[in-house]
């Protein structure tokens, strides 16, 4: 990777929160429904993991003196039009999801929480390889 400590330090965040997801063994959706505290870790680690990548994206376009897009989904499409990131439609889904837990926090539907968890984990690692690739 030909970019910073810093882009690094957070790719390593990322890696931290799936960490602590994998760790809480969420196996199924009633463990997941059945307990507020995992609800909260899990979507709190996700946001962070979210968040992680739009900082990223926002560092790499700094230190190509590009000037960021005018949202965060538009920051990644612009890493991907590089060719730093891979065409990953769900990137920027991931994106709007984090705007969506932290516009409507009052109440996060759980079936969307635990689909992220079987099906979209990938994409944190998938983002992680794409960086470092680059």
């Amino acid at each position: 990777m030909k970019y910073n400590g810093i882009i690094e330090k957070k790719l390593r965040v990322i890696e931290d929160k799936l960490d602590n997801i994998q760790e809480w063994n969420i196996d199924s959706f009633d463990k997941l429904k059945s307990s507020s505290l995992l609800q909260n870790a899990v979507e709190r680690a996700l946001q962070v993991a979210v968040e992680s990548m739009i900082d990223v994206s926002e560092r790499i376009l700094a230190l190509e003196n590009i000037a960021p897009q005018t949202t965060s989904a538009a920051n990644i499409e612009k890493l991907q039009t590089m060719n730093i990131l891979s065409n990953q439609e769900e990137y920027k889904d991931m994106v709007r999801f984090r705007n969506f837990i932290v516009h409507r926090y009052e109440k996060i539907d759980l079936e969307i929480i635990y689909d992220i968890l079987n099906n979209k984990l990938k994409l944190f690692a998938k983002f992680i390889e794409d960086i470092r690739n680059s």
